[in-house]
């Protein structure tokens, strides 16, 4: 319902397929999309005003912001349901990973990109921080703890290269339109080295942040069809003087699922469209499942302190803490429960000295403790979530 590698995924005249969603129809019930809609994808009213309308018997979508056209779904009787892999098997409060399919996706790009994506950062001669390169060791770690507990796990990449096949020159056209529209709005065009910066940044966001993950996209819809994926980052704070990187104290973890759509988003009809898709599929009950267990895991095995959220682009789901609802482009197109993990502050003081320490075997005397190291640390963590 949505193109994924072609650079369509920049033509917002492109509509969604309103028709995919009659498999829905008379199989929520009334209670449970509102409790859904309310506490967890869209909080405020205000946000969905005239673009979600609750009836008493069927929901209207309005299926485009330039049209009065609404796609209208029925109520049923029961409770929600699942159809194929979207319903994961669970014993108790965890999962039964037996014969599952796991989609490991390692954040960012790293390597030779690492700067580009802003992910990256040295201080004096000791070797870079890329979150990139750490995020794909932390996933080979807890593929193979996986595997040995029998579910199949499948890496997004397996390098600290791009999944997509552009690059940031293959959207000059796209952003050359974009700038010269702002331009005819401001009534003078920019001075040519405000310009050339504008070009730069933009043509580089559009490559390593919307083009690589609708990439990944593709490749889990398509080809991977897991029954969850996990996307495996790590946090990093402002620094408090950005011309001198003086490593911070606070060091904490948080969870992500998929929700808190906020007014401007559910104005785009691709967001709306995939906000509903997501409540109709009930992927919520497994994400909240494993980011409960994961932050759990990660708050007793690292001893880090659950992050809170103040603004309101994130909303509090759950009774544990740590674990939050937000919109973000990964947790929102792969199609499938996705939790997004964001333990760690990387430029904090206690998290550089352990990445500074690389991934040594077993135990080290770290800060007057053993212990093992933060990638290994972070890998056992979720392995223990998830299982």
């Amino acid at each position: 319902t949505w193109p994924l590698l072609a650079k369509d995924f920049l033509d917002t005249s492109i509509a969604p397929e309103w028709s995919s969603l009659d498999s829905f129809q008379n199989r929520i019930n009334r209670t449970d999309f509102e409790r859904l809609l309310t506490r967890v994808y869209c909080p405020r009213a205000s946000w969905r005003k005239g673009w979600v309308e609750l009836k008493e018997e069927e929901v209207w979508i309005r299926k485009s912001k330039a049209l009065d056209d609404w796609y209208k779904l029925s109520f049923g009787d029961g409770n929600q349901t699942s159809t194929g892999k979207d319903s994961v098997p669970q014993s108790g409060s965890k999962l039964s990973l037996q014969g599952l399919t796991i989609a490991l996706d390692p954040g960012h790009i790293g390597g030779d990109y690492s700067k580009m994506e802003g992910r990256h950062f040295s201080i004096g001669e000791s070797p870079p921080v890329k979150e990139g390169n750490l995020a794909l060791t932390v996933a080979k770690i807890l593929k193979k703890k996986l595997i040995d507990v029998g579910a199949k796990v499948i890496l997004v990449r397996e390098e600290n290269r791009p999944v997509s096949s552009y690059q940031p020159q293959d959207f000059l056209e796209e952003v050359e339109e974009w700038i010269v529209a702002k331009e005819e709005r401001r009534g003078e065009r920019f001075p040519a080295e405000e310009r050339m910066e504008m070009i730069k940044d933009r043509t580089e966001v559009l490559f390593y942040r919307v083009s690589e993950i609708h990439a990944r996209a593709d490749f889990i819809n398509t080809q991977v069809l897991p029954d969850f994926a996990v996307c495996i980052h790590l946090n990093a704070a402002p620094w408090s003087d950005p011309d001198s990187f003086e490593l911070l104290d606070r060091n904490d973890y948080h969870v992500l699922v998929n929700g808190c759509y906020m007014g401007g988003e559910l104005a785009d009809d691709q967001q709306r469209f995939e906000m509903i898709y997501r409540l109709l599929n009930g992927w919520h009950k497994t994400e909240l499942l494993l980011a409960e267990n994961v932050s759990r895991s990660f708050s007793r095995l690292t001893k880090l302190p659950a992050f809170t959220y103040k603004g309101p682009n994130a909303l509090k789901v759950g009774e544990v803490k740590g674990v939050w609802a937000r919109n973000l482009l990964a947790n929102r197109i792969y199609r499938c429960p996705v939790v997004f993990l964001e333990p760690y502050i990387a430029n904090s003081k206690a998290a550089y000295e352990r990445i500074q320490l690389g991934n040594y075997k077993g135990k080290m005397q770290v800060g007057g403790e053993p212990k093992l190291s933060l990638v290994e640390e972070y890998a056992e963590s979720v392995f223990q979530g998830i299982c």
